[in-house]
C-alpha cells in the first residue's frame, strides 16, 4: 500500500501547477491534457448511466409474463421424435395443448433431442395465443446492463487513454530536441571558453 501512496503522491507532484521554474510549458501541457482527460472520462460517466438505465428498462420488458404479455401452457409433445441426422441437436417438433376455454390447439415448437412423443413441456404464448420464446430471466438482465455500462466506460477510457498517450508522445519528442538544443549551446558556450 505504500508503494501506491508513494506512486500516486510522485504522479501528484510532477503534474502540479506551481511556480517550479524547472517545468516547462510542454510539462503544463501535459497536465492540462490530463485534466481535460480526467473531466471528460467523469463526463462519460453519465452517459454510461443512461445507456444502462435504458437497457436495464429494455431488459425488464423482456421479462414480463402474465396476462397481455407471455403466458405458460403446459403442452404434450404429439410426434415421435426422427432420427439424428448430424447429431444430437434441437428439432422443430408438434405440441398440443388445451386453452382456457377447452379449444385444443397444435404448434410447431423447437425441443431438445431427447423429448419423446407424450412428453410434457411448457410453452409459452404470446398475446394471440401463438408459441414464442421464454421471458428473458433477470440475471440476464442485469448482466446485459452492466455490460452495456462496462463497455461503454472501457470505451471512453481508452479512447481518452490513447489520446493522451499520443499527445504524451509528440511532447517527448518536442522536448528531446529542446534538450538536444540545450546541449549544443552549452557545447558551444564551453568550447569558446576552452579557446579563450
Amino acid at each position: 500500500m505504500r508503494c501506491v501512496t508513494r506512486w500516486a503522491r510522485c504522479r501528484l507532484n510532477l503534474h502540479r501547477f506551481d511556480g517550479n521554474p524547472l517545468r516547462r510549458g510542454s510539462d503544463r501541457l501535459e497536465t492540462v491534457a490530463l485534466l481535460v482527460a480526467v473531466v471528460l472520462f467523469v463526463a462519460c460517466l453519465w452517459p454510461a448511466m443512461a445507456l444502462g438505465r435504458q437497457v436495464y428498462a429494455g431488459g425488464l420488458r423482456a421479462e414480463l409474463t402474465g396476462p397481455g404479455h407471455r403466458v405458460p401452457v403446459t403442452a404434450q409433445v404429439v410426434d415421435a421424435p426422427k432420427a439424428p441426422e448430424t447429431g444430437p441437436q434441437w428439432r422443430v417438433r408438434t405440441v398440443r395443448w388445451s386453452t382456457a376455454e377447452g379449444a385444443v390447439r397444435t404448434a410447431k415448437v423447437t425441443l431438445p433431442p431427447d423429448t419423446g412423443a407424450g412428453t410434457h413441456t411448457r410453452v409459452w404464448l404470446d398475446t394471440s395465443g401463438r408459441p414464442t420464446s421464454a421471458p428473458q430471466s433477470h440475471v440476464k438482465t442485469v448482466l446485459d446492463t452492466v455490460f452495456a455500462v462496462v463497455t461503454l466506460i472501457g470505451w471512453a477510457a481508452a479512447l481518452l487513454l490513447l489520446g493522451v498517450a499520443g499527445l504524451r508522445g509528440l511532447l517527448n519528442r518536442h522536448r528531446a530536441a529542446e534538450w538536444e538544443r540545450a546541449w549544443a549551446l552549452a557545447d558551444q558556450r564551453w568550447r569558446r571558453r576552452r579557446q579563450a
